[in-house]
């Protein structure tokens, strides 16, 4: 299905972690097409913010019928106007956009790792995969730097999907950085996981630095990149890519991803 622009109302908006909000409405033309890993840009109707290009941002559940729920957190004066928003507002969202994340790999284990406000296409995920005819045993590992920032997902993940907790102050779960969570779970697992990312790009970078390829079944990761339009047109979100040659290109975050294969990004 194309993506769709469609101004729709504000159904219900909440606080669930300091200055992080999840905002709900609902989207009856392509709720059913959305897929993990994929985004939507957000716009504000005319005369309601300071703010004139439209923001990207990732899926975070897609409940029945048709409700979507974006995670989002404070950084700028287009979150702040989201954080404002009440029940009844309308905002522009166009979407689904990007390439999403291969669900079916035929590994008997998922590894999902979060940092921060990276979270949001990753607990979609974890959905998707829980709900596979041949659900691989999933891994969620979830990383903030404070307590205070992490999102209470009891009721939004399934059951059957352990999720770890890691803080940097050590106020909540293990006391320190997902990627060390993540060697002790690739430690016990004894087949090849499938291994998923998202967060910034320093701890995406030191998890392709854990991986080996020949030991995961495979490993991509959801890159977060400034976007103005969502569909390669104005070439303002492009990363770099290794070629097997060693040569180096250059793609669109909004249409070859924002999903890659985490080995081929140039990390640094």
């Amino acid at each position: 299905m194309n993506p769709a622009f469609e101004w729709v109302p504000v159904s219900r908006i909440e606080e669930v972690a300091e200055d992080t909000f999840v905002i709900s409405y609902a989207e009856p033309k392509n709720a059913t097409a959305i897929q993990a890993g994929q985004f939507c840009m957000v716009s504000s109707s005319p005369g309601s913010s300071d703010f004139y290009l439209p923001r990207p941002f990732s899926y975070y559940q897609v409940l029945a019928p048709h409700t979507i729920r974006i995670l989002f957190r404070i950084f700028g004066r287009a979150t702040r106007w989201m954080a404002a928003l009440k029940p009844g507002d309308k905002i522009g969202v166009f979407g689904p956009l990007g390439r999403a994340f291969t669900s079916r790999t035929g590994a008997q284990r998922a590894i999902l790792v979060a940092g921060g406000i990276g979270l949001p296409p990753l607990v979609l995920l974890a959905g998707k995969l829980a709900r596979l005819d041949k659900a691989p045993v999933i891994d969620l590992v979830y990383g903030e730097v404070k307590g205070a920032r992490v999102i209470d997902l009891k009721g939004t993940l399934p059951e059957t999907v352990r999720c770890h907790i890691a803080t940097e102050d050590g106020q909540i779960g293990f006391k320190g950085l997902v990627t060390q969570v993540l060697e002790k779970i690739l430690s016990g697992s004894e087949t090849p996981p499938a291994v998923y990312t998202c967060g910034p790009k320093a701890m995406m970078a030191a998890v392709s630095d854990i991986l080996q390829p020949e030991k995961v079944e495979l490993f991509e990761a959801s890159l977060e990149e400034n976007m103005a339009c969502g569909m390669g047109i104005c070439q303002g979100c492009v990363i770099p890519i290794k070629a097997k040659d060693g040569a180096e290109r250059y793609e669109c975050c909004c249409t070859e991803g924002p999903v890659f294969n985490g080995f081929e990004v140039k990390w640094r």
